[in-house]
């Protein structure tokens, strides 16, 4: 009988504490490995607690048949920044030495730091590295400064980066963008979630990155959206209200639309998900709503007909946009990055250039005037699933 492969797989959260997209990504595949790849791959997963009230404090749980390790890390100055930690490397290596993980396939470790690529170089344990965001190659993990401003895409020469955030010296940055460089060019492989974002980090001199792309979660049934209850064209922004995720030029663009052919619900992550407020930008009636949990994610969608997406900064992937279309919802999403690469023009969205109101205008006006069109269903050709994602890793990088 051939020995089962165990793979360890480490993102900073993971159930129950679901944060971010690229935890539903990281979650939805630890579930296919356990339901698909059973007979051949063990996995264990190692996290972090977002609260902070025990540090360096080690819980293990059971999630599913899967155990989890989530550590309590210390809460300092620049947390979601800094490259290091000796004692996060230290348990990390103990863990290392209890579980003997075959692999490790390293996701989103802010706070767990780089030390625990580090670890894994001086136990010898061979590791991947998925990139969701910039966070290794530059000091701003969406490449966006603390101004708002957007910056170019990253490039070999580690030496023309951008000032560094306020309180970190132009030599601590370069020193962590090296440093990061080089744990990423001791992985196996790194793997980025879409086609543009792997260009991005090719670019920064990381030639051994391919690319794996992300799919919607297989154990959900995404049905198809119901707006009937109005007339109006029903739209979404459900990024966020910070200046990267778009939210800036959608309240510009509806404000300067002045139609009362459209609704708008947003999604404030900062509130809780009792949260609800009413607002008018001219004619359009507002909603927000606080953060949803993830298993009211498909209500939500089914809410909506077109998803506005118009984020400024070159996403690595757009979960929340291909989600949208399973649910038969329009998408309007920006050029820039994988958010908008699935976008079918005409068929099931439009895309409009990055920071341009003027062009997002142009698609709401379009919108607003063919309102049966898009309360309508749109079409997609080919939903990428989690469990595609999943049987690629298997077959060409978990059996290294």
């Amino acid at each position: 009988m051939t020995k089962k492969r165990k793979i360890a797989i480490v993102n900073v959260f993971f159930a129950p504490n679901s944060i971010g997209g690229a935890t539903r990504v990281v979650e939805d595949n630890v579930e296919a490995l356990r339901k698909n790849h059973g007979d051949e791959i063990d996995v264990v997963v190692f996290t972090t607690h977002p609260d902070h009230k025990e540090d360096y404090q080690l819980n293990i749980y059971p999630l599913n048949g899967i155990r989890v390790y989530s550590l309590s890390t210390v809460l300092i100055d620049y947390l979601e920044w800094a490259s290091e930690n000796d004692r996060v490397q230290k348990i990390f290596e103990e863990f290392l030495e209890f579980e003997k993980p075959d692999l490790v396939h390293f996701h989103c470790i802010q706070r767990l730091t780089a030390s625990v690529l580090r670890a894994s170089q001086l136990r010898k344990v061979p590791y991947i590295v998925t990139v969701h965001d910039a966070w290794w190659i530059s000091d701003y993990q969406f490449l966006v400064d603390q101004q708002g401003n957007v910056l170019p895409e990253v490039h070999e020469d580690v030496l023309s980066a951008h000032r560094p955030p306020m309180g970190i010296s132009e030599a601590q940055s370069l020193d962590r963008r090296m440093k990061l460089k080089s744990y990423l060019l001791g992985a196996e492989t790194i793997l980025a979630v879409s086609e543009s974002f792997a260009d991005i980090y090719r670019k920064s001199g990381l030639t051994n990155c391919e690319v794996s792309k992300n799919g919607v979660s297989s154990g959900v049934k995404w049905k198809p959206k119901n707006t009937k209850h109005s007339e109006s064209v029903i739209l979404g922004h459900f990024g966020g209200m910070s200046r990267h995720k778009g939210y800036d030029l959608v309240k510009e663009a509806i404000k300067a639309l002045n139609s009362d052919k459209i609704e708008l619900i947003v999604v404030d992550h900062s509130k809780g998900s009792d949260f609800k407020r009413k607002a008018i930008w001219s004619k359009c009636e507002v909603t927000f709503i606080g953060r949803q949990p993830q298993d009211s994610m498909v209500q939500l969608y089914q809410s909506i007909d077109v998803l506005l997406a118009p984020s400024i900064w070159p996403e690595s992937y757009g979960l929340v946009t291909r989600e949208a279309t399973a649910c038969g919802c329009w998408v309007v999403a920006s050029d820039i990055g994988g958010i908008g690469e699935d976008v079918d023009e005409g068929v099931n969205g439009h895309r409009v250039k990055r920071d341009s109101v003027e062009d997002l205008i142009r698609v709401l006006e379009l919108i607003s005037k063919d309102p049966i069109k898009y309360k309508g269903h749109s079409k997609t050709n080919f939903l990428r699933k989690s469990d595609d994602q999943v049987a690629e890793l298997v077959n060409h990088h978990y059996c290294l």
